[in-house]
């Protein structure tokens, strides 16, 4: 990301990125624009001795070349939220076969080295994951709404799709490592898994992760 704060205009000035997503977004509480919707500030006050390589390439990033999905295995899966011993809100990963699964449930997700996968992740949760997997790049197929009414987690014969399915946006097309998955919706993505080894995937919003939004997988030999 390169930003120019050359403007003439802009000298002593303070700008300040702020953030007005709502929590937990995207339906929840607005966020306090005197404390938590202030993100980073730039004071520009002295100028630079030297400035930087500023000069954009004419294109940011090749074509992507599109996985063949025509034989891949597709894995439903399940991002959802029950109460703890405590009552209190634990968001969980697991199947829609099995429904919320703990860490230490046996692996559910073994893919062989080269394999082509499609992972059909369905959001039971009241808001959105941004959702990371270790140590494989993917690409976003699509998005698609589905009846979050009927829908019971471990009987997936009730996971009913409606609507069409939607692209994801220019800024979601090239390789990912994190995707956003939104609330009532199937986020699908495709990836080649070409390193044997354990990993995880898991929430990237640190207190989904550490209670216990996070889930082992292995890529076999």
């Amino acid at each position: 990301m390169i930003v120019d704060f050359a403007d003439p205009k802009l000298a002593g000035q303070t700008i300040v990125v702020r953030n007005d997503a709502r929590t937990p977004f995207p339906n929840g509480h607005a966020v306090d624009p005197a404390t938590t919707g202030q993100v980073m500030a730039f004071r520009v006050s002295k100028p630079m001795s030297a400035t930087a390589d500023a000069t954009l390439p004419a294109s940011l990033r090749a074509p992507l070349a599109k996985l063949p999905g025509l034989r891949a295995r597709v894995r439903q899966l399940l991002l959802a939220e029950i109460k703890d011993e405590f009552g209190r809100i634990k968001t969980m990963l697991g199947t829609v076969e099995h429904g919320a699964l703990g860490w230490d449930a046996p692996i559910s997700e073994t893919p062989r080295r080269n394999d082509v996968e499609i992972w059909s992740v369905v959001n039971a949760t009241p808001d959105a994951h941004p959702m990371h997997l270790h140590m494989v790049f993917f690409q976003v197929l699509d998005r698609q709404k589905y009846d979050a009414e009927k829908f019971e987690a471990g009987k997936p014969a009730t996971l009913r799709l409606t609507g069409t399915a939607m692209a994801p946006p220019a800024g979601e097309r090239g390789w990912k490592d994190t995707v956003i998955m939104r609330p009532g919706e199937v986020t699908r993505v495709i990836a080649r898994f070409d390193l044997p080894g354990l990993y995880v995937w898991h929430c990237h919003i640190l207190e989904h992760e550490d209670h216990e939004m996070m889930r082992p997988y292995r890529v076999l030999p």
